[in-house]
C-alpha cells in the first residue's frame, strides 16, 4: 500500500465519529449474542416446521421440500426437544398444531418471509425473465390476459408460467410461503400481515342445466328444486362453502349432489350430458353457451357473488419491477371490471 493511500484511509477511519464506533460495536455485540444463541440450531428446521404446518402432514411436507419423510421426522423430533413442547398432535389421518406451534408460526411468518424475499432480491434486482403465475383454470382465462398485456409493455421478453391450484388452499398456501409463484390468483382472500390481497373481479353465478331437460325450462321453481340432483365445485375455500350453505338456505333445501370436481369445463360437460344442474360464474357460462348443450334458467332468489382476488407477498414489492407490474394490473382490472379502488 502506498504511503498516499495510507494516508487517505486513516484519514477516512480519523472521520468516523466515536458516535458511529459505538453503535458499529453495539450492532457487533448484538450479532455476535444471536449467533450465540442460534449456533446449535439449524435454521433449515424452520422450513420444515412451516412444510408440516402448512400440510398437515409429514409425508407431504416431505414430498413438498423433496426430502425423504423420515428426514422430516427426525426435524420435528429437534423441534420438539427445542420448544419442550409435542408441536403437532395426530388427530385422524392429519396432524394438528398445538398452541405453541400456532404461536411459533404466528411469530415467524413476517420474518420468514422477509428472509425469503430478501434472498430472492439478491439476484432479483434486473428484470425477470421469468413470473410463475398460480390459479385455477377459469379464473386464469380473464387475468392472465392482462398480465400478459401489461408485461408486453414492460417487459416483452418476459415469460408468464401458469400453474394451477385445482382450488385447493393448501397448494396455493405453500406457493405462497415457498415461493413458488409470484403472483396468485384466487378466490379466497389468503389474509396475512405479510401478504397483500386485493379484490380484481366479482362474479355472478348462474344456475345451469342442459337445453332439453325434461322437467325444467327456463326458470328454477323452489318446489322443484327436491326432484332435482346438482353438481358442485369442489374447493377448500371456506367462502365457496359458505356461499353453498347460503343457497342451500335460499332454496330451502339440502340439494342433492351427484357430482364433484374441481373443473369448470368438467361440470358444464357433466351438465349437457346429463339432467343435473349446476351453478357455474355467468362470465364462463357466456364464453361456453355456444360450445355446449346448456341454458341459464332464471331463479326468485339471489345466489352470493364471488370475489376474486390478486394475492402476492407484501416484500415483493420492494422490487421496483414487480411493483409496477402490480400497479398497472390493478388500474386494468379496476377500469375493465369496474372494481372500486378499497380506500
Amino acid at each position: 500500500m502506498s504511503i498516499s493511500t495510507m494516508m487517505d484511509v486513516e484519514n477516512t477511519n480519523h472521520r468516523i465519529s466515536p458516535e458511529i464506533r459505538r453503535l458499529e460495536r453495539m450492532k457487533e455485540n448484538r450479532l455476535t449474542d444471536r449467533f450465540k444463541t442460534v449456533k446449535s440450531f439449524d435454521l433449515n428446521l424452520l422450513t420444515t416446521f412451516e412444510a408440516v404446518f402448512i400440510h398437515r402432514s409429514g409425508t407431504k411436507a416431505a414430498d413438498a421440500l423433496g426430502i425423504t419423510p423420515s428426514a422430516v421426522s427426525q426435524a420435528l423430533g429437534r423441534l420438539r426437544i427445542h420448544f419442550n413442547d409435542a408441536l403437532f398432535l395426530r388427530d385422524g389421518k392429519a396432524l394438528a398444531p398445538t398452541t405453541v406451534a400456532i404461536g411459533i408460526h404466528e411469530g415467524l411468518e413476517d420474518a420468514y418471509d422477509n428472509l425469503i424475499a430478501k434472498l430472492q432480491n439478491i439476484s432479483f434486482d434486473a428484470v425477470p425473465t421469468r413470473l410463475v403465475v398460480h390459479c385455477a383454470a377459469y379464473v386464469s382465462m380473464f387475468t392472465l390476459n392482462v398480465m400478459r398485456r401489461v408485461l408486453d409493455e414492460i417487459a416483452p421478453e418476459c415469460e408468464i408460467v401458469h400453474t394451477m391450484s385445482h382450488n385447493s388452499i393448501t397448494e396455493i398456501e405453500e406457493s405462497l410461503i415457498f415461493r413458488k409463484a409470484d403472483i396468485i390468483f384466487d378466490m379466497h382472500s389468503h389474509v396475512s400481515h405479510s401478504r397483500v390481497s386485493q379484490q380484481i373481479s366479482s362474479e355472478t353465478p348462474v344456475v345451469i342445466c342442459r337445453r332439453q331437460h325434461p322437467r325444467i325450462d327456463d326458470t328454477l321453481r323452489l318446489e322443484q328444486i327436491p326432484e332435482e340432483k346438482f353438481i358442485y365445485i369442489d374447493s377448500e375455500s371456506a367462502v365457496l362453502l359458505s356461499n353453498r350453505i347460503k343457497v342451500n338456505s335460499m332454496m330451502r333445501e339440502n340439494r342433492v349432489c351427484r357430482f364433484i370436481s374441481p373443473s369448470l369445463l368438467t361440470n358444464i360437460s357433466m351438465v349437457e350430458s346429463s339432467d343435473m344442474l349446476a351453478i357455474v360464474p355467468e362470465r364462463f357460462y357466456e364464453k361456453m353457451k355456444n360450445s355446449f348443450e346448456v341454458k341459464a334458467l332464471d331463479v326468485d332468489f339471489a345466489i352470493p357473488s364471488q370475489p376474486v382476488y390478486l394475492i402476492y407477498n407484501k416484500s415483493a414489492l420492494n422490487n421496483q419491477f414487480f411493483a409496477t407490474l402490480v400497479k398497472k394490473m390493478t388500474d386494468i382490472f379496476q377500469e375493465e371490471l369496474r372494481i372500486e379502488p378499497v380506500l
